[in-house]
């Protein structure tokens, strides 16, 4: 199972977001954005996560001077999302030295062309969802899709990478969602690679993660905030 530092920049920064919100709970660090990505290269991880929290909200990539810098300086794999809805975007996003691309629900209209342009290897669907509920404005047979539901559809489209996040979870340092874990997993088949996102809190929730069947993890606050040694847990998760 591979354990995967991420980071959230904003105007700039490292942050960090509590259950998906801009509220009190979020967190802005000091330490910059191409520190702590040498720091994680240096340690030995493979992939990096970056997500561009100006591009989520704009649309447009927000950071990427700093993000293409991140990408030239360091070996490891940059996974890149946030604002990426075009084809046009990924495009950019590969320029600016990025492995692979993370695509959100907003980009679904685009996720066939994608993967017939880049293949599965390239393309990661992040789905972020407040339990089985998909966090979107989406809507799939009239409702909003339920996790289970679209990380199939998606599955058939050929998607072989997927990221869930339970919003419930994130910044919360309070155990990631293991069950809905499972039920990607098993509703797909086997067939996807399911990342895990958000409320990592100690190095027993990776053991219980592992045990699911994740093929990764992927963590902020407990790494940003000291709660977790990646070295530490890098060499336990490999």
């Amino acid at each position: 199972m591979q354990v995967i530092p991420c980071f959230y920049i904003q105007d700039g920064k490292c942050v960090s977001l509590y259950k998906g919100q801009q509220n009190k709970q979020k967190k802005i660090y000091f330490t910059e954005p191409l520190q702590m990505a040498r720091l994680f290269d240096m340690q030995g991880a493979k992939k990096l996560q970056i997500i561009d929290l100006n591009g989520s909200i704009t649309g447009e990539l927000g950071n990427a001077r700093l993000i293409q810098k991140i990408c030239k300086d360091i070996k490891s794999e940059v996974q890149l999302g946030g604002g990426i809805r075009k084809i046009g975007d990924m495009e950019k996003a590969f320029e600016l030295g990025a492995s692979r691309v993370v695509l959100g629900v907003s980009s679904i209209a685009i996720l066939k062309s994608a993967l017939k342009k880049y293949g599965g290897e390239k393309i990661i669907m992040g789905i972020k969802a407040r339990h089985n509920i998909v966090d979107t404005d989406l809507m799939l047979e009239g409702k909003i899709p339920e996790v289970t539901l679209l990380a199939k559809e998606v599955k058939e489209i050929g998607v072989t990478q997927i990221i869930y996040k339970d919003l419930e979870a994130e910044g919360t340092l309070y155990h990631p969602n293991f069950d809905m874990i499972e039920k990607i997993i098993y509703e797909t088949g086997g067939e996807v690679d399911v990342y895990s996102s958000g409320g990592v809190a100690d190095a027993y929730d990776l053991k219980l993660l592992k045990d699911t069947g994740a093929a990764g993890v992927i963590i902020n606050r407990a790494f940003m905030e000291n709660e977790l040694s990646f070295p530490d847990l890098n060499n336990i998760f490999h």
